[in-house]
């Protein structure tokens, strides 16, 4: 380390080591990166790499800020450059570091982490205007990365600023070294961006989506509101948070809240305690597959999905897919083509009384299925507590259901979001004959195992129940807290039928929603930005209301401008949709965006208006000019004037009398300077022009 402090214009380590500034021994100093423009570079590297805070390792912030700070120490002469050994070091140590974080190979963390500490190492080592350059290219890239992981518009709008810091580095790059100014290049950058977005804004809507030509490694640490494997209490712990699930966009009038049953995954085998989705399910048969009756109308919809990182989707029953390579299984939930790593769109025609599975016979392999409980011996009093019940029915599958609803309403069980811990082993058994605290997967698990204990095939179904409209966009906002779980059981002639035993023990949740259902204690279990836990009153639930509308509208027309909206926006645009007429909206609106630019330019280019006094002397001055008297460029009107008088032309009286008047118009902040002072100005400088014309001849001493 040296304390040498050089007195330099641009970066003061540069000039400490000629050696070292240049690139190699005795070449001297080739450049030296100006002072104003390091300083935006490190401002411009906090800025780009602090929102990776909330998706990579922290150690790499920790590490990128640490790099800026050795850069500042370098700034301000206290510290060296790293030697090449140093820089090895801290390269090997880096990788070794992402490695060791877990991260797979090929993911995008690992992607985005070497990127993050290659922009940060390479900002201490600096020297050059061509590294400068490379730490700004790398900024770029940085900034175009983070929307893998985040594409809301709160980070849009950080990156816009991050990508001004950015441009103003590199302005202040290309700028004299004792011309640099911060807030001049920040200004600089500000308009080229602004400049930017109308040629941007074209582009986004009529460049051609195209397939990309290679995949790209996505975020594999989204977290999924629903998981494929459910033990009771899981649900009741999503539901402490208030994290938006999907929105959904009704064609026509919501249905009540009581009927909005989002369908997602349906778990079939039990196993020590835990319900799991179960493997592969069988294909539809050629007479199986939902169809709606002529005529029948169903309830046409919009779901914009949040990333899931899975390939469920939801949808209410029964959900027949309008998205090309949506799909519909066997258990008729929503399959998407990939797993959804960013906001997916999709429609949907839900058709409520259309039966499922009821006008056939059950396929052997879905029997199995969902009647199959391990042989273990588990649970065994609500084995013989359920065939008791079928028993008494005389085993029709309705009459358990109804008396095991009629139990949980009439004795006493309760809904609550903290239920006791259950073990592994006879979970079922404590929870219905002692517990008897639970959540809706409490419920539904219970009676799903009486059903099948009984020989009735019956499932568990997860997804989410009910939504709230937002009354400024008007569509349904789902959340991590409407989480649900309920069973369905399958009955000859008339197949899977929906049943909900929540409802039975706190029908408030189903008819209003999960905040009337709740005690003040569980109220007070949920997260701090709950909106439930502030009963959806007040200033704040209208500012969340006005937040998710720019939020939905963002995901509408600009995260979800795939293919097919953009088919739909040129067919109204253009009418039929052929290349020549594409290519020509691109071209006429690209230079009708780039004319407005250069219109906007020439005109903050253009002259300042000027003082119709001014503007008759100078007139006065041309003419004069052409009669061989023209006026010197550092010459004021009183010498011009004077210079006349001196060669004849106007009087020393004429001169006098122009210039007190000319002082007094033009010098003088109480003259009105009106309509009558231009013309009887103009008509004075008329006469020195006439007498200038038919006058003395200037001298050679004279001429300008």
């Amino acid at each position: 380390m040296v304390s040498e402090r050089p007195a330099t214009a641009g970066d003061p380590s540069a000039a400490r080591h000629p050696t070292s500034a240049a690139g190699g021994r005795g070449r001297g100093v080739a450049y030296q990166i100006p002072r104003n423009t390091l300083a935006l570079l490190m401002i411009a590297q906090v800025a780009v790499v602090l929102p990776y805070l909330l998706h990579l390792s922290p150690w790499l912030i920790a590490v990128g800020l640490f790099c800026g700070y050795w850069r500042s120490g370098v700034y301000q002469g206290r510290w060296d450059y790293p030697r090449r050994w140093v820089k090895a070091v801290l390269v090997a140590a880096s990788v070794g570091g992402v490695v060791l974080t877990g991260v797979s190979a090929f993911s995008l963390e690992a992607a985005a982490s070497l990127l993050i500490l290659a922009f940060a190492l390479k900002l201490i080592e600096m020297k050059s205007r061509r590294d400068a350059f490379l730490v700004i290219f790398l900024g770029y890239f940085a900034i175009a990365t983070l929307f893998l992981f985040d594409q809301s518009i709160a980070v849009a709008l950080y990156q816009v600023g991050a990508l001004m810091l950015v441009t103003a580095a590199l302005v202040g790059l290309n700028q004299l070294v004792t011309r640099v100014r911060p807030l001049e290049s920040l200004r600089v950058a500000a308009v080229l961006v602004l400049q930017a977005l109308p040629l941007t804004v074209v582009l986004f809507l009529f460049f051609p989506r195209v397939a990309p030509l290679w995949s790209v490694p996505l975020p594999s640490s989204s977290v999924t509101g629903l998981s494929d494997r459910m033990k009771p209490g899981d649900v009741a712990q999503l539901t402490r948070s208030d994290e938006l699930a999907f929105r959904a966009v009704f064609q026509g009038a919501v249905p009540p809240k009581r009927e909005l049953y989002w369908r997602g995954l349906t778990y079939s085998r039990f196993v020590d305690g835990t319900w799991s989705a179960a493997g592969l399910l069988p294909e539809w048969g050629r007479a199986e597959r939902p169809s709606p009756s002529e005529g029948v109308r169903g309830i046409d919809y919009e779901v914009l999905l949040e990333p899931t990182s899975s390939d469920w989707l939801f949808g209410l029953d029964v959900a027949l897919p309008r998205t090309p390579g949506v799909g519909l299984e066997r258990d008729y939930r929503l399959t998407a083509p990939d797993p959804v790593l960013s906001v997916f769109r999709y429609r949907v025609t839900s058709y409520p009384g259309l039966d499922m599975d009821g006008s056939g016979r059950l396929p052997d392999s879905l029997r199995v299925r969902e009647t199959w409980l391990p042989d273990d011996g588990d649970n065994p009093r609500v084995r013989e507590f359920a065939r008791s019940l079928m028993a008494r029915a005389d085993g029709d599958a309705r009459g358990l259901v109804a008396a095991v609803v009629s139990q949980i309403r009439t004795q006493p069980y309760f809904y609550t979001l903290s239920p006791p811990t259950l073990p592994d082993r006879n979970s079922i058994d404590q929870f219905w004959f002692e517990t008897r605290r639970g959540f809706c997967t409490h419920y539904a698990g219970a009676l799903v195992f009486m059903l099948r204990a009984a020989g009735v095939p019956a499932r568990m179904v997860g997804g989410y129940q009910g939504g709230e409209i937002n009354p400024v966009t008007g569509h349904v906002m789902v959340r991590q807290y409407d989480a649900h779980a309920w069973v369905e059981y399958w009955q000859p002639g008339t197949g899977w039928l929906r049943v909900d035993p929540t409802a039975a023990v706190a029908p408030a949740r189903i008819e209003e929603g999960l905040n009337a259902a709740l005690s003040p204690e569980d109220r007070q279990s949920l997260s701090a930005l709950t909106a439930a836990r502030f009963d959806g009153v007040g200033l704040f639930r209208d500012l969340l209301y006005w937040a998710d509308s720019l939020e939905h509208r963002w995901n509408l027309w600009v995260i979800g401008y795939d293919t097919q909206l953009q088919a739909d926006v040129l067919s109204d645009l253009l009418g039929e949709i052929t290349p020549a007429r594409v290519g020509l909206a691109l071209l006429l609106a690209g230079g009708v965006s780039l004319g407005a630019v250069a219109l906007v330019l020439f005109w903050r280019r253009r002259g300042a208006p000027r003082h119709p006094l001014e503007g008759a002397f100078q007139s006065f001055c041309r003419r004069l000019a052409l009669l061989g008297w023209p006026r010197r460029p550092e010459e004021p009107p009183a010498t011009y004037l004077r210079r006349l008088e001196a060669g004849g032309v106007i009087s020393g009286e004429q001169a006098g009398a122009l210039v007190a008047e000319l002082d007094r118009l033009l010098y003088n902040p109480g003259a009105d300077g009106g309509r009558q002072d231009v013309r009887r100005l103009r008509s004075r400088l008329r006469r020195v022009q006439f007498r200038a014309a038919i006058g003395a001849s200037p001298r050679s001493g004279d001429r300008g």
